[in-house]
């Protein structure tokens, strides 16, 4: 019945949801012209809309009369509409916020009105129909996803603060909520370590998984080695099926134990499983493979930083387990919807939000002129503005991405890095690309398996300082890597190689981290205000600007 529920759900998702954004990608100049004149009509009377002439505006005018905007242009307006409740940037109030990513210094809180979430649900749909197009075998069992929290704080205001995943997830229509490993709820569970025991001792009620799904692989990864770290709690509690077995209370803010609430969802899923309290028991490192052997599908953010971790996660998987990339999404809105399987990109949904673009050397050359998706040029890589029904008006996203192909008439795109993703001591303008392409490139050649790197501009020498977690590095090789980085970064980069060639900067050097670093790294994130669920690690960074102290988790 669940089989049959759920192809029903993904047939009605190809006709009400697949087919209308086909049509799209036929015509993107004029679907892009129809939504942007969609929510200039329906935000004209607006105190941004008014103010900017909404009312008269084309997308041919659009561009002259409104200024590019950043979230601290737009905070004034976010905040008077949170806190009196005036139409300053959307006509309908927010239903919620959700902050974004990244966000270090002053919390930024993105305005998720119910056009927005609707759309936000749509894309969702979508991207679920795509996956069971690529892989039907994984949606034959159970999804072991994890997402954010739906609420993760309440503003003086009243509103609430949560993720617009946590939503989603806790949101799933019938046949797709009957197929979750984790309940939604688990997602509230502080601090994470915590939570992430809960999640193991959950999933390993069942071994009928066969979907994973996470937006940073890295998930998985401290997932399995906790698993390894708490087998035998683990064991206890699968043989007694109680979860008072497991020692949620070690660390000082740490709850003793689980709100009644959470418990009373999670006691009809935990039961004996003596079976695999034995196969847990046992010596030698367990793998995804070991326990849960009919994954099929990952679906993650594949490039970029998270690059590095998916290659050490594919080797604890299933060999039959295949991988989809996320697609390029953020807190804002999401970019791209990837197509399948081998997708090098993925199809904007041109049909929800207006995309604006302006080549990365025109941008960076102090030029704002921009041009429309349809306009894109294959293989080149720009900025990407964006207009939403949340109240984003030609918002800088400080993205690039680049152009890999077309599907029908609509280019198709790959997230490349952020913009500021960029250092330069002495003109060399390394990009956070280059520096990965390098590190892995190198540690390819050497046979090492990174599984975190961060590569710091330090201002004596001028150098490059390469901090690396790797669970196979031999500390004595470290002079041979750090040389082969150094080459493969001038090969990347023609003025790094100039500047190198020259002495204005000094050899690259590599310190080995010791195991965990990355993980300990992730956490000081977490706490400095970025979203667990949503972390990406900034690769490349100044030293002034990396508040982590990196050399008090060098190895030896």
């Amino acid at each position: 019945m669940r089989t049959l529920l759920l192809r029903g759900a993904m047939a009605a998702y190809r006709l009400r949801y697949w087919r209308p954004l086909g049509r799209a990608a036929d015509t993107p100049r004029e679907t892009q012209a129809s939504v942007l004149a969609g929510i200039l009509a329906s935000q004209r009377n607006t105190e941004f809309g008014a103010a900017h002439g909404f009312g008269a505006l084309t997308h041919q005018t659009f561009g002259r009369r409104v200024p590019v905007q950043d979230h601290e242009s737009l905070r004034p307006l976010i905040e008077r509409q949170r806190l009196t409740g005036a139409p300053a940037l959307t006509t309908e109030p927010p239903l919620f916020y959700a902050q974004t990513s990244g966000s270090t210094g002053t919390p930024k809180y993105i305005p998720v009105t119910t056009p927005a979430l609707r759309m936000h649900r749509e894309e969702q749909a979508l991207f679920s129909y795509l996956q069971y197009r690529a892989r039907p075998e994984a949606f034959s069992g159970l999804a072991w996803g994890i997402m954010g929290a739906a609420i993760e704080a309440r503003l003086e205001s009243g509103h609430t603060v949560g993720s617009v995943s946590g939503h989603l997830y806790a949101s799933l229509p019938g046949p797709l909520q009957s197929r979750l490993v984790v309940p939604p709820i688990v997602s509230t569970i502080e601090p994470y370590a915590a939570k992430y025991l809960v999640v193991l001792r959950l999933a390993l009620e069942t071994t009928d998984v066969t979907y994973l799904g996470s937006p940073n692989p890295s998930t998985f990864i401290r997932l399995l080695d906790l698993l390894n770290e708490r087998r035998d709690e683990l064991a206890r509690s699968l043989e007694s099926g109680s979860l008072d077995d497991l020692s949620l209370g070690e660390g000082p803010e740490t709850p003793p134990q689980l709100p009644a609430e959470i418990r009373h969802v999670l006691a009809p899923r935990i039961r004996r499983r003596p079976d695999r309290a034995r196969q847990i028991a046992t010596n030698g490192r367990l793998t995804y493979a070991d326990l849960w052997p009919r994954i099929r599908l990952l679906t993650t953010w594949t490039g970029g930083s998270c690059g590095m971790a998916l290659e050490a996660l594919r080797a604890t998987l299933p060999r039959d387990c295949s991988v989809m990339e996320l697609g390029y999404q953020s807190t804002e809105m999401r970019g791209t919807l990837p197509l399948d399987l081998d997708s090098a990109g993925g199809l904007p949904p041109l049909h929800h939000h207006y995309f604006e673009f302006v080549p990365v050397e025109t941008w960076e050359a102090g030029h704002q002129e921009t041009m429309g998706l349809a306009d894109l040029v294959d293989g080149r890589r720009y900025y990407v503005i964006v207009t939403t029904m949340s109240g984003l008006y030609r918002y800088f996203m400080n993205d690039i991405v680049e152009v890999t192909g077309r599907f029908r008439r609509t280019p198709l795109l790959r997230f490349v890095q952020k913009g500021r993703g960029v250092t330069s001591l002495t003109g060399e303008k390394l990009y956070e690309g280059q520096a990965l392409d390098a590190v892995q490139d190198a540690a390819h050649a050497h046979g090492i398996r990174p599984v975190f790197v961060l590569l710091v501009a330090e201002r004596a020498g001028p150098r490059y300082h390469l901090y690396l977690e790797a669970d196979t590095f031999d500390g004595a090789a470290t002079d041979a890597f750090a040389q082969s980085v150094d080459r493969r970064l001038g090969d990347l980069n023609i003025e790094y190689r100039s500047k190198r060639a020259s002495g204005r900067l000094a050899p690259l050097v590599v310190s080995p981290l010791r195991t965990g670093a990355g993980e300990d790294y992730k956490a000081h994130c977490v706490r400095a205000g970025q979203r667990e669920g949503q972390f990406k690690p900034a690769v490349l960074q100044h030293e002034g600007v990396l508040t982590w102290p990196a050399r008090l988790h060098v190895a030896g």
